[in-house]
């Protein structure tokens, strides 16, 4: 039986969609803002937040695609394009913030001047655009969501660090030391928390029986139907890390109600958001 169900991931087109435009608007001031406060951290930015543009639009590209009915090459639709999206920006985020640690280091031994107002303005700037995107993305359920939610939040913290890097500027003037390793921890947190968002996209493209599936208790809950006996084959894998996919053979007692066997397993797989059931009965 096949439930056909886009809905999740039209609606994290819309919440890329918007996110998307923030940032590309944002673009605009951060390169401004770089190249006007010499700011490190700032600078940094403008490499980062060029990378969050051009992922945002790549996961908003293939959550549009994820969207599309199955067909005769892609059976099971296409949902996976997401799970492919997220991979593929995890990984590109990860690889940018290598390059911002390869650019914030040698200016720790090598600290430059800023300009702590213009800072100070940029980083409320974004501050208000970022959490704009975070809020707009809190509840998203796609792996692409997620994604970008971390990425986002990364940008939110890292403004925040820079707003009060800005104020301690105008106070101190040993402060420029700490322009680079600003921009050293953002980076730091993300290569961590896209790491975790990069393994369990992974995972679902092996294959992986989803982390929200209790093998155990739901062959229990098969197991406690009127007419089945046993199971035999079961397999279970995630489409998009979130809707599942599963293959079941179960042996029952054909003297009962056959029909209404199918329906309660059915019935139990679907609390499991498992979208696709094939059933052998045996």
């Amino acid at each position: 039986m096949r439930i056909d169900t886009h809905h999740h991931h039209k609606k994290a087109g819309e919440n890329l969609a918007f996110v998307f435009f923030m940032n590309l608007t944002f673009n605009i001031i951060v390169i401004v803002g770089g190249l006007a406060t010499n700011s490190m951290a700032i600078l940094a930015d403008c490499i980062h937040d060029l990378s969050d543009t051009i992922s945002i639009a790549l996961a908003w590209f293939l959550e549009r695609i994820a969207q599309k009915d199955s067909t005769n090459k892609y059976s099971y639709g296409y949902q996976r394009f997401s799970i492919l999206g997220a991979v593929i920006i995890s990984v590109f985020v990860i690889f940018m913030a290598f390059v911002i640690l390869s650019e914030a280091i040698p200016r720790i031994f090598a600290p430059e001047g800023v300009d702590a107002g213009g800072m100070l303005v940029v980083a409320v700037i974004g501050i208000i655009f970022k959490s704009l995107s975070v809020y707009r993305l809190y509840d998203g359920e796609t792996f692409n969501e997620k994604a970008i939610f971390f990425h986002q939040l990364g940008d939110v913290f890292e403004w925040v660090a820079i707003l009060i890097l800005s104020l301690v500027l105008m106070f101190w003037d040993g402060a420029p030391y700490l322009d680079p390793f600003v921009s050293i921890a953002i980076a730091l947190w993300l290569i961590i928390n896209l790491g975790r968002n990069l393994i369990k996209s992974i995972q679902v493209l092996l294959q992986k029986t989803p982390d929200n599936f209790d093998v155990e208790d739901f062959k229990s809950k098969i197991l406690d139907i009127d007419g089945v006996e046993s199971i035999g084959d079961f397999h279970i894998w995630s489409l998009d890390g979130i809707d599942s996919v599963m293959t079941l053979k179960v042996n029952v007692d054909f003297g009962k109600n056959v029909e209404e066997i199918k329906k309660e397993i059915y019935a139990v797989s679907s609390k499991y958001h498992v979208v696709d059931i094939t059933i052998e009965l045996d």
